[in-house]
């Protein structure tokens, strides 16, 4: 289900948010620059070789826009997520885009915002379909988890939920955690706060997989965050099977996991986000 801008529910988040597309539309550099962190980390995955790129801070961030995105004469936003709170944003839009030369394509992302101090701090742009048309999870190559301290943390994360080691898995989040996650019936986002909820969140969900596989599709970190894509093959304990893919983004503080976006690419009937 797709919302234009214009319908979005007022708030500081959409506001900013539309600021946010009127200063890349109008290619008002310092407005742009203006709502992110001085030491803002934007990290993207729409490059030639899929490998993410890392832009950190205000004077990267300024060459990465003339370069890139200033490039467009124009573009139009359809949004296929949204989910937001007072210092998060996470959605995934569908851009389609008229290059200077009349070229017209097209993109999919998921875009995911963690601000401080009303400004962006982070911001995760993860491609969910190419300007090719073929789909993230769509790779054939495996992307191995690496030999890192984010890399540790994520092969433990998995071998606790594997194991329902339901103790393991909390602390490895931040007592106030959020979690997001728009993986519902209804596809609307829901928010879950702190590890009681957190808890009652894993137990109720995850923990009634009997088992299951975990492909990945993307993988991109820094020191206190993580951002990947995986797909995943389950089984139920009742023996039903079934597949889905996710873009999981985390950011960390004090090396817990203080804000985890879990957002669906392609969900169990096979339609995508």
């Amino acid at each position: 289900m797709s919302t234009p801008i214009e319908q979005l529910i007022v708030s500081p988040i959409s506001k900013l948010y539309k600021e946010h597309i009127g200063f890349i539309k109008a290619k008002n550099l310092d407005g742009l620059l203006n709502q992110y962190a001085d030491d803002a980390l934007l990290i993207s995955t729409l490059t030639e070789d899929r490998q993410p790129i890392y832009v950190q801070g205000r004077q990267a961030l300024k060459e990465f826009f003339e370069g890139r995105i200033f490039g467009l004469e124009d573009f139009e936003i359809r949004l296929n997520q949204w989910a937001e709170t007072e210092n998060t944003l996470m959605m995934v839009e569908e851009l389609t885009t008229t290059s200077k030369t009349g070229e017209v394509g097209s993109v999919e992302f998921y875009d995911n915002w963690f601000l401080q101090n009303g400004k962006i701090a982070i911001h995760f742009a993860g491609v969910i379909q190419y300007p090719d048309k073929t789909y993230v999870n769509a790779e054939t190559v495996k992307t191995e988890v690496p030999a890192s301290p984010l890399g540790k943390l994520y092969k433990e994360h998995i071998g606790f939920i594997k194991a329902k080691n339901v103790d393991g898995l909390l602390n490895q989040y931040a007592e106030d955690v959020l979690l997001i996650s728009t993986l519902t019936e209804n596809r609307k986002p829901i928010y879950v706060r702190g590890r009681q909820a957190l808890k009652e969140f894993f137990e109720s969900r995850i923990f009634s997989l009997e088992d299951f596989e975990v492909k990945l599709h993307q993988w991109a970190e820094t020191d206190n965050t993580l951002m990947i894509v995986e797909n995943l093959k389950t089984r139920s304990v009742n023996g039903d099977v079934g597949e889905v893919s996710f873009y999981d983004n985390w950011v960390l503080r004090d090396r817990k996991i203080a804000v985890h976006f879990a957002g669906v690419i392609q969900y169990p009937d096979g339609s995508y986000a």
